[in-house]
């Protein structure tokens, strides 16, 4: 398994935490795109989408770059469905980081003192029949890549 399909593994246990812990009702992971219209939601809202990473190095030295995964995963919320809205998003991002701030190192695949904490960004979403709240949380795990292996 690669670095990356690795990092992926890890991110997508956590989400499958989050399921598992009422947060979300479900998540898609694609590598072709992050359009929540084109890839409804299988099991209703709020659901995630993750895809893939974009990804940039470092050299470290002359046998290891570091590499950075940044992988962004959307999060979807149906206004329909949630009973608070003042309080209930806050409350659902916050459960989100800190599921990945308790498992930051993704069980070993980042290096830990390399980690940036999460990061989110929320925006309105609205289509002709609908309206849902969005919100990103980027996830960086930096790892080292020794140079011909």
């Amino acid at each position: 398994m690669t670095l990356s399909q690795s990092i992926k593994q890890q991110i997508i246990a956590n989400l499958e935490t989050l399921v598992t812990n009422g947060v979300i009702k479900g998540f898609i992971s694609v590598d072709r795109g992050k359009d929540a219209f084109t890839n409804p939601p299988t099991a209703g809202y709020p659901f995630a989408l993750i895809g893939m990473p974009r990804v940039a190095n470092d050299m470290e030295d002359t046998a290891n770059n570091l590499r950075t995964y940044r992988f962004d995963i959307l999060f979807v919320i149906n206004y329909e469905n949630m009973p608070d809205m003042t309080y209930t998003i806050e409350g659902m991002i916050d459960a989100v980081l800190n599921q990945f701030d308790t498992n930051f190192t993704l069980e070993g695949t980042a290096i830990a003192a390399q980690v940036p904490p999460a990061q989110v960004n929320a925006f309105p979403i609205s289509t002709p029949t609908q309206d849902f709240l969005a919100f990103v949380v980027t996830i960086e795990a930096r790892t080292t890549y020794q140079l011909g292996t």
